[in-house]
């Protein structure tokens, strides 16, 4: 059998314009509703990891009595004890209450602890750091005890070190992708990722710009 002309130019698939495949590309209302708060929070999260990420070093290294030789103790001596801690009690959370609770339980206290450091603890570090009692105890000490001391010394640096080291271990990666997965279905999760992961190449580069030109690292 044979189809006209008029039925073969109906069987073939419309051509869509660039408006209807910008269209298309758009999501519908009801995935919207989920993907711009998820998006907006998403950069927030990553904006700021980038900003205490290239901070944390600055600050630790550069403080009285410190230098690079720090670090190592504190990512071993320090850092991994509260991860471990964090785990365990990431653990609990998750047994008692719904991922929407842990999001906000776990992370307003970062929140809270940044807020303090910049606004109370970072301009009253002269009054805040023991720089007298370390010295007195350094003297009496091998040099080997000099990095452990510094971070006594520095003690709300290393604290700032820990709580920046966390924020991009326990929220950027673990708690949003949680917190997503909750409120997203898989279908979304696929047509969504890709995007989520240009936002994050976007916040790296918008934040470095930041502290580039504001001269803060």
């Amino acid at each position: 059998m044979y189809m006209s002309d008029g039925e073969a130019a109906a069987a073939l698939p419309e051509k869509k314009g660039f408006l209807d495949k910008l269209k298309a590309k758009i999501p519908p209302a009801n995935e919207r509703k989920k993907l711009v708060p998820l998006a907006l929070m998403f950069f927030f999260i990553l904006f700021n990891y980038t900003i205490l990420r290239d901070t944390k070093d600055v600050l630790m290294v550069t403080a009285k009595g410190s230098g690079a030789e720090v670090i190592p103790f504190i990512k071993t001596y320090v850092n991994l004890p509260t991860a471990i801690g964090f785990t365990a009690l990431y653990s609990k959370l998750c047994d008692k209450m719904d991922q929407k609770d842990v999001f906000y339980t776990c992370t307003i206290p970062f929140l809270i602890f940044f807020a303090a450091f910049a606004f109370v603890v970072y301009p009253n570090v002269g009054v805040l750091h023991p720089h007298a009692f370390v010295d007195m105890i350094a003297a009496k000490l091998p040099e080997g005890f000099g990095a452990p001391l510094a971070i006594v010394r520095n003690w709300s640096f290393a604290v700032f070190y820990v709580m920046a080291e966390m924020w991009g271990s326990v929220v950027a990666s673990l708690l949003f992708w949680s917190f997503a997965n909750e409120v997203t279905t898989v279908e979304e999760a696929k047509k969504y990722c890709e995007f989520l992961y240009c936002l994050y190449c976007k916040c790296i580069l918008q934040s470095s710009a930041l502290l580039t030109h504001h001269h803060i690292i």
